[in-house]
């Protein structure tokens, strides 16, 4: 009986979320969520008495996933190793499931502004981020807009690459791996890959391409 209980409770889960992508969070009802389930809001409401509370179970797993990996991170020595541990853990959740919560909170920002876990995630995401990159680049105290374009690039990844697994058939173990690869490739370039300082001739990024590609013509 209980594992049967526990599956409803994850099948809810996943539904409501499913469903708070299609209408939104406050376009989606608990009857909503009990008709895509085939099951009566009363036997729903056994488990959950508002969405508010499939919501908050959400959002908790999502929270004390994010935390556990952050309580990890923190412990270990800052370098490239320590950098893909953390994607690669977090490629996991991926997998597991996360990245719908991820988007819920992303797509629903204003309906969940009073919500505190959401807030609670947000700022484990905000540490989290510190961890790849260094303390202030995500909320801007320091000035380095690529550094914070390749965290916020290499995160995305993951996501698309989790929504894609959610739907394959075969798990999307190749598809997160690449994603994995991309991610760590963004937060730490190989090294010689970054692009060199172009003189002010050469104009824009254009002028810099054409360069590299066309001799320069010599002048008389």
């Amino acid at each position: 009986m209980a594992g049967r209980r526990t599956d409803t409770r994850e099948r809810a889960q996943r539904v409501a979320l499913q469903l708070f992508a299609e209408y939104g969070y406050e376009g989606t009802s608990l009857r909503m969520i009990a008709e895509k389930l085939n099951i009566t809001k009363a036997a729903l409401y056994y488990h959950y008495k508002s969405k508010e509370e499939i919501l908050a179970a959400v959002l908790g797993d999502f929270s004390t996933s994010v935390a556990e990996l952050i309580d990890w991170g923190k412990q270990q020595p800052e370098g490239p190793a320590t950098r893909r541990e953390l994607l690669r853990r977090y490629a996991d959740l991926t997998a597991s499931g996360i990245t719908a919560a991820a988007r819920l909170l992303q797509e629903n920002e204003p309906s969940l502004q009073e919500q505190p876990l959401a807030a609670e995630v947000r700022g484990h995401i905000i540490t989290l981020f510190d961890l790849l990159t260094g303390p202030g680049v995500l909320t801007g105290g320091v000035s380095d807009p690529a550094a914070s374009l390749r965290v916020r690039l290499a995160i995305a990844a993951l996501h698309m690459a989790g929504d894609e697994a959610e739907r394959s058939e075969s798990g999307g173990d190749e598809l997160i791996s690449a994603a994995l690869d991309i991610a760590c490739s963004l937060i730490d370039p190989p090294a010689g890959s970054a692009p060199e300082h172009v003189p002010d001739r050469a104009g824009d990024l254009g002028g810099a391409l054409a360069e590299e590609e066309v001799p320069a013509a010599e002048h008389p």
